[in-house]
């Protein structure tokens, strides 16, 4: 059975890490038994999480993890056109290289998410075995740490009410990508499904309240995208 290392489920989902989702998903929906398993960064292959361990081959970073999925054990994108294809590489550098880090912002710079946040994520370090007088100082080096990230990538810098105008342009544009179809690129699920529902999963049913999940809630579309990914591959999950 593959073992995926991830952080652990969190606020009623799989995982709090959308790639580490993401890779869940694509297991699921290719159904491969998989067994999710909190990790340690530190000894990851390239020092972060998810990474996979398939029968002793050990694979870091979703995208690499899924091509390698694709290859071994079913290729969902056969039969995709070259337009498809290019659709569905740039809504996944929207949603991995800008959506993303709109979510870890919040989450992580701004006050108001951290405080949600460091409850569950003290759950996440003890388990990783940080004894527990020392997880407070633990995660305020971490999040000092992912500050000094996110203001370099850039997304920290902005406002908190420039980051949900960001948020909100690119589900906007997600929304009118998506459309009326039953999957992202039309009736049959694609590897970019995969992508797309672990974002909005864990925008629409995490809580965290505020502007961009209300968005997100607000386009019916995406609710019903949501809805329709958990009843067809997350049925089971409590």
């Amino acid at each position: 059975m593959i073992k995926v290392y991830g952080f652990g489920a969190s606020f009623g989902l799989p995982d709090p890490s959308p790639f580490v989702v993401k890779v869940a998903n694509y297991l699921r929906m290719i159904d491969v038994p998989f067994e999710l398993l909190p990790g340690n960064a530190r000894k990851a292959p390239k020092g972060k999480l998810p990474y996979i361990d398939d029968g002793g081959t050990l694979l870091a970073d979703s995208s690499f993890v899924i091509d390698y999925l694709r290859k071994r054990y079913k290729d969902l994108d056969v039969g995709i056109s070259a337009r498809e294809r290019a659709l569905a590489t740039a809504c996944k550098s929207m949603l991995e290289e800008h959506l993303y880090f709109v979510m870890v912002t919040q989450r992580w710079k701004e006050d108001r998410g951290y405080e949600i946040l460091k409850q569950r994520f003290a759950g996440t370090l003890r388990k990783a075995g940080i004894p527990g007088f020392l997880i407070p100082t633990v995660s305020s080096l971490i999040r000092k740490q992912v500050i000094k990230t996110v203001n370099a990538q850039g997304m920290g810098r902005h406002t908190p009410e420039e980051i949900e105008e960001i948020a909100v342009n690119l589900l906007d544009s997600l929304s009118e990508l998506l459309g009326d179809q039953k999957y992202f690129l039309g009736d049959a699920p694609r590897s970019i499904d995969a992508t797309v529902f672990a974002w909005l999963w864990l925008i629409i049913d995490a809580p965290y309240e505020g502007r961009v999940k209300q968005h997100a809630c607000s386009k019916p579309n995406l609710v019903r995208y949501n809805a329709h990914m958990k009843q067809t591959y997350w049925k089971d999950w409590k």
